[in-house]
């Protein structure tokens, strides 16, 4: 249907597609060394709660500032930042509080069915963390003072 769309490095931010918003936004915070774009499927929103995976370069002291930002943040959900457990390097997720809880559960543990531990609330909270999305990055924009910064090349990990 739609063609391979470029990098993001190479768009301005009116073209940058919804899922990849967050990617964009902090690429102008710091120089990832790995990420996964997309935060959702955007012909799919309800096979798993939006999430930004990622890790910089380099970047100690920014996990905590961004920590700290997204505590503020007031949208439709809680939002929070953690080092993923599944990972040996250390990459970072930003997602839904209510999602990080669902993940900690025995059930979850056991058949790793988000939908199954959050239940009646799974859809609202696939919707709702996308609504959040685009307030979320002006609010990391903001916070940071980023509006008008360049993204910051990814640094390949030797």
């Amino acid at each position: 249907m739609d063609k391979v769309s470029k990098s993001i490095y190479m768009k301005s931010k009116e073209e940058v597609l919804m899922p990849e918003l967050m990617a964009y936004t902090l690429a102008k915070l710091g120089s990832y060394e790995w990420n996964r774009t997309e935060m959702y499927n955007p012909n799919r929103i309800y096979e798993k709660p939006a999430g930004f995976y990622f890790r910089f370069h380099n970047a100690d002291q920014l996990y905590e500032e961004l920590k700290h930002c997204i505590q503020h943040f007031k949208g439709n959900l809680e939002w929070m930042i953690y080092v993923s457990p599944l990972t040996k390097n250390q990459n970072y997720v930003i997602e839904p509080a209510d999602v990080h809880h669902a993940k900690q559960t025995e059930a979850y543990q056991v058949n790793l069915e988000l939908e199954e531990v959050l239940q009646d609330s799974y859809k609202e909270i696939c919707e709702q963390a996308i609504q959040d999305i685009p307030l979320l990055c002006n609010h990391i924009e903001q916070w940071f003072g980023l509006e008008h910064k360049q993204l910051h090349a990814p640094t390949i990990p030797n």
